[in-house]
């Protein structure tokens, strides 16, 4: 597995179109739309970069990204939300 951020740039193009449920300062999914018992979803990464330097991708041999693969492993920042960091 590779960090998004050690993606090629076409590479990092195809997931951030791919991936349409990440939760950023750059998008917001449908379904953060839905109402939450909490009140409002907290912001998982700052921004698309933030994602990317904070998520795994399945990649070749050559470190391409294997898009036989439909997941990623992300480890949110929370960047409104110290608090849930733990």
């Amino acid at each position: 597995m590779k960090l998004g951020s050690e993606l090629s740039s076409t590479d990092q193009k195809y997931v951030l179109r791919a991936f349409t449920h990440r939760y950023t300062g750059d998008h917001k999914p449908n379904w953060t739309n839905s109402p939450w018992k909490f009140g409002e979803y907290p912001l998982h990464f700052k921004d698309d970069k933030d994602w990317l330097e904070n998520t795994k991708f399945f990649v070749t041999k050559n470190g391409s990204l294997d898009n036989r693969y439909n997941r990623c492993e992300s480890t949110p920042t929370w960047p409104n939300n110290p608090e849930l960091r733990k």
